[in-house]
C-alpha cells in the first residue's frame, strides 16, 4: 500500500519505512489519552452510558454465560423483562466483546476503544494511499478522520459501539478498492468481514457506512481511473454485492432477532414515532461554527444548544478544513466529485430537520424512520472532508498554494481576537438568547458558563490555523525542508484535535467504587429469587442488573411497547407506577428508597428491611419489604379477552382481580370461556423448582 502519488511530489518527504511511521503518529496521541488506563483507571465518565447501561449490560451477560454455557435470550431484571438479544444489549457479539468472557469488563472496554481509536486512524491511513495520496497527506488524513471531534469525544457518552463501526467504514473502502478496481479475491473477504464486523458494532452507524460503500463502490464502478467501461467493471460489483450479502448474513446472530422483536418494541410503528423523534439529536444550525470552531456551542453542564444534551464534539477541525477546502482544486476530477457528493449527502444526514433535505431522506430510505439521532452521519463525512484535507496536504507540497497561506494567517488572526475580545462568546449568547425566547428553556446561563471554553477553544482553533500558515508560507518560500513541512503538518493537525479531544476523555474508578457490593445488595442478592425490586432513584439506572436483581424498573431504549403503555411511560415518566395492582402482578416484594428528602419513612404493607445503609453510590437508602410476599406466578381460574386500553384501564383503576381472570390480547387464539361474573379465586399456591432468566420449573 506504498503506491506513489498519481503526480510525482518531488519535494514530498516520506520515511524509509511509511507504515511503521504512519502507525507510530496515529497511535502517539492515542496513547497520551489512554495514559490512565495504565494505572487501572476506567475511561468512563459520570455522563457516561456505561455507568448507566453498558457495565450492567455486560457484566450480566457474562456471568449468564458462564453460568448456563450460553448466551442469555431473556433478561428479566430490566423494565419487566425484555428479550437479551432481540431488543439489543449492546455489541454482544462484536469480536472484542468475547474478551469480557476472559477478563473483566473495564479493561475489555478500555483496550476497545484505544484499539479503535488506532485503527480508524491506520486504516484511513491505508484508503488514501490505496487512492495514491501522498504519505504526509494520508497520515494527515488519518489524523483528521481518527481525532475528529465526533470521533475523539466517543469516551464521554461512552459510544464505543459506535467507534467499532466507525473505525471500520475505511475498511469497507478498502476492500472494494482491493475488489473492484485491482481485481484482488481477498478484497471480498475483507469486505464481508467488514461489513459484518460495522453493523454488529453499532447497526445505525453501520447502516451508514454501508451506503457509503455503496455509493463508493459505484464510483469504483462507474468512473474506473484506467478507463474501463462500467460494462466491463460490472462483474466486479456484483461480486462485491455479494460479499456485502454475506457481511450481512454474519450479522443475523443478533439482526434477526432484533428484526423479529421491533413490532413488540416501541419502534414498531414509525407513524407513532414520529419525524420530530426520528430527528432528535441532529446538528441545529446553532452547532454549525462548531464544525471549525472548538466548544463554541458548550459541553455537558455548560451547552446551550436546542438539543436535549451535548456529550460530544463536532469539531472538525479549522486546519482540517482549510485543507479540505484547498484539496476541492486538487487534479483527481472524477474522485473529488464523487467524495465530494457523499461527504456532502451524510453532512446534510447529520443536519437532520436543519433543511429539507432530510424529509426526503426520512421518506424514501428504508429502515430510516426506524432510527434517530442523525447526527452521528457526521462521522461519515468526517472521512471524506479528511481524505479532502489530504488532497489539501498534496497541494501544499506541491507548492500550489500561493495565496492561500496569507488567506490562512488573516482568518487565524481574526478569529484569535474575536475569541479572546469575548466577541464569539457575546455571539453565542445572542444566540441562546433568541433560542430561549423561542424554545422557553434557560439556555441563557449555560451560555454565559460556556464564555470560558468558547474563548480557549476559538484562541486554541484561530492559533492552529495561523500555525498551518506560518509552516505554508515557510515551505513555499523554500525556507522549510519537506520533512520540517510534513512533520509540522501533522504536529498542528493532530495537536488542534487532541485539545479538543482530550476534555472528552473521563476515567474513574467506579468498576472498584461505584460498582461493588454493599449491605444493600448483599442482602437482595441473598434472597431465593424470583423477586422484583423498585429502585426509586438510589442508583445508576441499571445498577441492579449487575448483581442478578430485578428492578421493575431501569432503562434500555428498547424495553416491551406493552410495558411502556401498561405504566404510561412516555418520555420515561412511568405514570402508573404507583398501582398496587400493578405491584402485586409483577411481584414487586421490595422497595428502595433514598433515607434523605422527604421520603415516607413507613408504607403501607410493607416493612422496613434495612435502615440508612451506606450504598456504593454513597448515599444512603432505606429498603422496605412487603409482609406478604407477592407471588412470581400464580394459578387463576379464568380469562378474558379486553382490548389494550380497556385492560389497561381496568389494570390500573384500583380493581383488585388479578387472582381471578387474565386479560387476553382480542387476536389471542385462546377461546375463553364466556363470563357472567368473576369467579373466587383459586387457593393453590405455586412453589418454584429452579427459576433462571427466560426459563423457570
Amino acid at each position: 500500500m506504498n503506491r506513489p502519488p498519481a503526480k510525482a511530489l518531488p519535494d514530498a518527504w516520506q520515511p524509509g519505512r511509511p507504515n511503521f511511521v504512519a502507525l507510530a503518529v496515529l497511535s502517539i496521541w492515542i496513547i497520551i489519552l489512554s495514559l490512565p488506563m495504565l494505572s487501572g483507571q476506567w475511561l468512563a465518565g459520570p455522563h457516561s452510558d456505561q455507568y448507566s447501561a453498558g457495565y450492567a449490560f455486560r457484566t450480566w451477560g457474562a456471568a449468564e454465560f458462564h453460568r448456563t454455557g450460553h448466551f442469555p435470550l431473556w433478561n428479566p431484571t430490566l423494565l419487566g423483562g425484555l428479550p437479551f438479544v432481540g431488543a439489543a444489549h449492546g455489541d454482544i457479539f462484536y469480536p472484542t466483546s468475547f474478551l469480557r468472557l476472559l477478563w473483566p469488563m473495564p479493561p475489555v472496554m478500555n483496550f476497545g476503544f484505544f484499539l479503535h481509536f488506532v485503527l480508524a486512524g491506520l486504516f484511513a491511513y491505508f484508503f488514501l494511499r490505496l487512492l495514491r495520496v501522498s504519505w504526509t497527506g494520508a497520515v494527515a488524513g488519518g489524523l483528521a478522520f481518527q481525532l475528529s471531534g465526533v470521533i475523539g469525544s466517543y469516551p464521554s457518552p461512552g459510544h464505543d459501539g459506535k467507534l467499532f463501526a466507525t473505525a471500520l467504514l475505511p475498511l469497507m473502502l478498502i476492500a472494494l478498492i482491493l475488489a473492484i478496481r485491482d481485481r484482488k479475491p481477498e478484497g471480498y473477504a475483507l469486505l464481508a468481514i467488514a461489513v459484518g464486523c460495522g453493523v454488529l458494532g453499532h447497526p445505525q452507524v453501520g447502516y451508514y457506512d454501508l451506503f457509503a460503500a455503496g455509493l463508493f463502490a459505484l464510483y469504483l464502478t462507474l468512473a474506473d481511473e484506467q478507463g474501463r467501461r462500467p460494462k466491463v467493471m460490472l462483474p466486479f460489483l456484483a461480486g462485491a454485492l455479494g460479499a456485502v450479502v454475506i457481511g450481512v448474513g454474519l450479522t443475523m446472530i443478533q439482526m434477526l432477532p432484533l428484526l423479529t422483536y421491533t413490532p413488540y418494541s416501541p419502534r414498531a410503528s414509525s407513524a407513532s414515532l414520529g419525524f420530530d423523534w426520528n430527528t432528535s439529536f441532529g446538528i441545529p444550525w446553532e452547532h454549525v461554527p462548531e464544525l471549525v470552531l472548538s466548544k463554541f456551542v458548550g459541553s455537558h453542564e455548560t451547552y446551550w444548544g436546542t438539543n436535549g444534551l451535548k456529550l460530544h464534539s463536532e469539531y472538525l477541525g479549522l486546519p482540517v478544513v482549510a485543507l479540505a477546502l484547498a484539496g476541492v482544486g486538487a487534479a483527481k476530477a472524477r474522485l473529488k466529485y464523487w467524495l465530494g457528493g457523499i461527504g456532502l449527502l451524510f453532512l446534510l444526514i447529520a443536519l437532520g430537520s436543519s433543511t429539507p433535505f432530510y424529509q426526503i431522506w426520512w421518506t424514501v430510505v428504508p429502515y430510516a424512520r426506524q432510527i434517530r439521532a442523525p447526527g452521528m452521519a457526521l462521522a461519515v463525512a468526517a472521512l471524506f472532508i479528511a481524505a479532502f484535507a489530504a488532497f489539501g496536504v498534496e497541494r501544499l507540497e506541491r507548492r500550489e498554494l500561493r495565496m492561500a497561506p496569507m488567506g490562512w494567517l488573516i482568518t487565524g488572526g481574526v478569529v484569535t481576537l474575536l475569541a479572546l475580545s469575548g466577541l464569539l462568546g457575546g455571539i453565542a449568547s445572542n444566540w441562546a438568547m433568541s433560542l430561549q425566547n423561542t424554545t422557553g428553556r434557560a439556555l441563557v446561563d449555560h451560555a454565559e458558563a460556556a464564555q470560558a471554553i468558547i474563548r480557549t477553544g476559538g484562541v486554541a482553533s484561530g492559533a492552529a490555523l495561523c500555525l498551518l500558515a506560518a509552516l505554508a508560507a515557510g515551505f513555499q518560500k523554500e525556507r522549510l525542508k519537506p520533512i520540517a513541512l510534513s512533520l509540522g503538518l501533522l504536529l498542528v493537525i493532530g495537536a488542534d484535535l487532541f485539545l479538543n479531544a482530550h476534555s472528552f476523555w473521563f476515567y474513574s474508578r467506579a468498576d472498584k467504587e461505584l460498582f461493588r457490593p454493599d449491605s444493600l445488595t448483599t442482602s437482595l442478592t441473598a434472597l431465593r429469587p424470583p423477586f422484583r425490586v423498585i429502585d426509586a432513584g438510589v442508583y445508576p439506572s441499571d445498577f441492579l442488573m449487575a448483581f442478578r436483581i430485578n428492578d421493575l424498573l431501569g432503562y434500555h431504549g428498547n424495553e416491551l411497547q406493552h410495558f411502556d403503555d401498561l405504566f404510561d411511560g412516555r418520555n420515561g415518566q412511568y405514570k402508573n407506577i404507583g398501582s398496587p395492582t400493578l405491584w402485586d402482578l409483577y411481584a414487586i416484594n421490595h422497595l428502595i428508597l433514598p433515607s434523605q428528602g422527604g421520603r415516607p419513612d413507613s408504607i403501607p404493607g410493607f416493612r422496613k428491611m434495612l435502615h440508612d445503609a451506606t450504598t456504593s453510590a454513597g448515599t444512603s437508602a432505606n429498603v422496605f419489604e412487603r409482609i406478604a410476599p407477592a407471588p412470581y406466578a400464580r394459578l387463576v381460574p379464568a380469562a378474558a379477552k379486553a382490548p389494550d386500553d380497556q385492560a389497561i384501564k381496568a389494570l390500573t383503576g384500583g380493581q383488585q382481580f388479578q387472582n381471578q381472570v387474565v386479560l387476553l390480547d382480542p387476536a389471542a387464539a385462546v377461546v375463553p370461556e364466556s363470563l357472567t361474573a368473576l369467579p373466587p379465586p383459586l387457593t393453590n399456591s405455586v412453589a418454584f423448582e429452579s427459576w433462571e432468566p427466560g426459563r423457570m420449573r
